[in-house]
């Protein structure tokens, strides 16, 4: 594809996990608009749980308004299952056998970060740097503080693999890619419309670089736009 290719690594979560998800949204009763603890009297997440953070919860796209014209793409707010995660990873690393990259090159963005789920479960691995990218301020801040308390957590702060990690509350249309590698993490955070304006700005961009651009797009609902 040559040295500017946008390479598309498309990792699909099994179906019956997804049919899980499913049932989880359909009991989740009125949407959520707080964007802190979920003092709904609910279990929090084992994850949040185990390292005293804020992740979890349901937050429909009317509960994130943030004043931005772009709020209206916004595909709302769930946090990727860790286990999601890091099965994505290693199947993203198995791609990169014979490239002559590894993960140590890349930087990872996570394209609406949230709450910061996927930051702090990215630091396992030995990135050059990890970045959040998140449109709306009340999200930044909670994945903000989430960072804090992981990356000092008295169990686990030295054990991390990459301990450069930021959040950039902005448009992703509008965010920079740093040089060098890129990993960039989706989720589905906006919709159709908006998605089809990121994967073109993305294309646009490889055109003018040397550095791999990976995508790591999980529950591709808009595949056919990657492909185009």
């Amino acid at each position: 594809m040559g040295t500017a290719a946008l390479h598309s690594r498309v990792w699909l979560a099994p179906r019956r996990w997804w049919a899980a998800l499913a049932r989880v949204l359909q009991g989740a009763g009125s949407p959520r608009t707080g964007l802190g603890s979920r003092g709904d009297g609910k279990e929090k997440h084992p994850f949040d749980r185990r390292h005293g953070v804020d992740t979890d919860g349901l937050i429909y796209a009317d509960g994130l308004a943030s004043g931005h014209a772009h709020d209206a793409h916004n595909a709302g707010y769930y946090a990727t299952a860790p286990s999601l995660f890091r099965g994505a990873m290693e199947l993203w690393r198995e791609t990169l056998a014979g490239t002559g990259y590894g993960v140590e090159d890349y930087t990872l963005l996570d394209i609406g970060c949230g709450k910061g789920r996927v930051l702090m479960l990215a630091t396992e691995y030995a990135f050059r740097e990890v970045v959040g990218v998140e449109l709306n301020p009340g999200l930044a801040r909670v994945a903000r503080r989430n960072l804090r308390r992981w990356m000092h957590w008295r169990w686990t702060r030295g054990r991390r693999a990459c301990r450069n990690v930021r959040i950039v509350q902005g448009d992703a249309l509008a965010v920079p890619l740093p040089d060098g590698p890129v990993a960039l993490f989706y989720f589905n955070s906006f919709e159709r419309e908006m998605a089809g304006m990121w994967l073109a700005r993305l294309g646009e961009i490889a055109r003018e670089r040397t550095h791999p651009m990976d995508l790591i797009y999980v529950h591709p609902e808009f595949d056919s736009l990657v492909r185009q």
